[in-house]
């Protein structure tokens, strides 16, 4: 027999109370999953079980019993996470009853892919009246993902059937696929407790990756990291457990009321906790209407908690309908996009319905079109398309947030990207910074419209700083990586870089009648100033425009380079500033120890407070240099 895609497979157990469940799984493989002194007392499962059997092909499969009772709901679905097949349990002597019907709601909607039935109990009726409760089921189970499922009659008292069941089972399995290798090891927990001499033990589905002994894992949503003791896999000690295994996890560093059922071991900075998710959640036939707003149970891993509902599209969702939500818990939640929920009602609790993760960090808006189509989109998404989709936004993605959003491990990640880079479909900004040719359009259009807003305001600027606009539209960048960004857009012509400034691609100051008049004014008094120009106030009073326009043309004037700034108040005229230059330059060269400021005060027929700032702008421009307290011509 074909081992398929798994080498180890999960196996649920699903089924009303009393039908048998955990009798079965001890028929099949000599444990008991009932574990509770209150389980046995009562004759009935309380908690999740846990037992290991090999199936014909030798492939490993790992069986999760779970309790039936209609109060153990949340424990069922604690251990439904993660599980490949579902071995549904139905009791020949009761039939189809209403946990039957709510574990198949509950399995499909956490996207179980096959399964079977056992219909135990086979020896306490006739063949007729198992011929009935045959046909009651198939009628259950059509339409659902168990239509037209194997079903198995078996007896755990005659044993009919018991041989049978796990050939079924294993021909199941080989339909089974799952990518064990391609994301980073995380492990739902569901069962936490203190071993003597070894400390913290935690135990659940090790849903993807592989955790190897002396790991690091966090643990969240606490976000303490841990290392791995030690690790077994159904009772045998390993040195690595893989996808798809029934894990124990023995942590040190951490104490077992630490941690709990819910949390998440994950590889370090791979996951975050949320609060607010974005998915596709689908109703119940016979759940009643749901009105955005509502508050419900949410159960997604082996965690669990209270929340709000938020219908993105609509105001209210019929029966049997689904659409887009944003959910808001009560509490933080460990999930990531693909990650199915099972929904129930607050008050009375029963399961209304179920869905996927596709935004585990969901800032969509409420009948946004584009936030719809985006979340579309994520649905049967590729992880190109999903890479990508995480890189068309205006903000460049660091490799680490993206990481987290795609679930892919670090080989898979940076495979994929460096694929996209040399495709030109992504872009890589340095500092491990990353944006698709989409992302680039967006930050083009962000900046594009905010220079154009800037300029209907400031009609006399001719760009705007690069930190201005950097602290208004990015302001999380590193700024290499803006400025990577920048020459980008620069090159694709979405702006000018202007020195520190930038502006629209070929953006022209508008000059109104009486701000012409203003620059023509001001440039005349500075001229007129020559070597002694005026102080910049007394330049710019009583110029025909409000002192908020004054400023604008004296520093587009500046940016120009029609006006030379050579200290906080003198500003000189540039045809004045070239003329003292060659007037200084011809007469150092005409001296051999170079000249004091009073010589060249008395040179240009200036004053002391023009002077310094001159032989300063100078010297910064190398064309002199200070010798005591002489200047002499820099030699080239």
């Amino acid at each position: 027999m074909g081992q398929g895609n798994l080498s180890r497979v999960v196996i649920g157990t699903a089924g009303h109370v009393d039908h048998g469940k955990t009798a079965l799984v001890r028929a099949l493989t000599g444990q008991d999953t009932d574990r509770l002194p209150a389980e046995k007392a009562r004759g009935i499962s309380i908690d999740l079980g846990f037992a290991s059997l090999n199936l014909p092909s030798g492939r490993q499969a790992s069986i999760v019993d779970v309790p039936g009772h209609e109060r153990f709901i949340r424990n069922m679905l604690a251990g439904a996470s993660g599980i490949d097949l579902v071995l549904l349990v139905v009791a020949a002597d009761d039939g189809v009853m209403p946990q039957t019907r709510e574990h198949v709601d509950i399995m499909r909607f956490l996207e179980v892919g096959a399964g079977a039935v056992a219909l135990t109990k086979a020896d306490m009726v006739d063949d007729e009246w198992l011929a009935l409760v045959e046909e009651e089921v198939r009628e259950t189970l059509r339409g659902t993902f168990l239509e037209g499922s194997p079903l198995v009659r078996v007896s755990t008292v005659s044993g009919e059937g018991l041989a049978r069941l796990p050939v079924v089972l294993d021909e199941l399995a080989d339909r089974v696929q799952r990518e064990e290798s391609r994301a980073f090891p995380r492990l739902p927990v569901d069962r936490v407790f203190s071993v003597s001499g070894f400390g913290t033990v935690v135990t659940g589905t090790l849903v993807a990756g592989t955790i190897r002994v002396e790991d690091r894992l966090e643990i969240l949503p606490r976000g303490t990291v841990a290392r791995v003791r030690g690790l077994e896999v159904h009772g045998e000690k390993v040195q690595e457990a893989v996808a798809g295994s029934r894990t124990a996890v023995n942590l040190a560093g951490v104490e077992a009321d630490q941690i709990g059922r819910g949390d998440v071991l994950a590889a370090p900075g791979r996951m975050r906790a949320t609060r607010l998710f974005a998915g596709r959640l689908t109703l119940l036939p016979g759940a009643p209407l749901l009105v955005s707003g509502t508050r419900v149970h949410l159960h997604a891993g082996t965690a669990e908690t209270a929340g709000r509902i938020i219908l993105l599209d609509r105001e209210t969702m019929e029966p049997g309908d689904g659409g887009m939500i944003r959910f808001r818990a009560e509490k933080p939640l460990v999930v990531e996009g693909g990650d199915r929920f099972v929904v129930r009602s607050y008050s009375p609790v029963t399961t209304i319905g179920g869905g996927r993760v596709l935004d585990p960090a969901s800032r969509h808006k409420r009948f946004r079109e584009a936030d719809l189509v985006a979340l579309s989109r994520r649905e049967d998404a590729s992880p190109e398309e999903l890479i990508l989709l995480a890189l068309e936004g205006k903000d460049p993605v660091a490799r680490g947030d993206l990481a987290r959003r795609v679930g892919l491990d670090d080989p898979a990640l940076d495979a994929q990207l460096n694929r996209l880079v040399d495709e030109e479909k992504v872009l890589s900004l340095g500092g491990d910074r990353y944006v698709s040719t989409g992302g680039m359009a967006a930050a083009g259009e962000a900046v594009g419209k905010f220079l154009a807003d800037f300029y209907r305001h400031e009609p006399l600027r001719s760009g705007v700083g690069k930190e201005e606009v950097k602290s208004r539209l990015f302001p999380n960048l590193e700024g290499k990586v803006w400025n990577a960004l920048v020459s980008r857009l620069a090159q694709a012509g979405y702006l000018e870089e202007r020195g520190e400034r930038l502006a629209l691609p070929g953006h022209r100051v508008t000059w109104s009648e009486a701000a012409l008049r203003a620059r023509r004014e001001l440039e005349a008094r500075l001229q007129k100033g020559g070597f002694a120009p005026p102080p910049q106030a007394e330049a710019l009073r009583d110029l025909p425009v409000g002192p908020r326009e004054t400023l604008d043309i004296l520093n587009l004037l500046l940016e120009e380079g029609v006006l030379v700034r050579l200290s906080e108040e003198v500003v000189w005229h540039r045809e004045n500033l070239a003329e003292a230059t060659e007037k200084l330059r011809a007469a150092l060269a005409a001296t051999e120890g170079g000249l004091s400021p009073s010589e060249v005060r008395n040179l240009l027929g200036t004053t002391r407070r023009h002077v310094v700032p001159l032989l300063e702008h100078m010297d910064g421009a190398r064309l002199t240099r200070r010798v005591g307290d002489r200047r002499v011509l820099m030699k080239n």
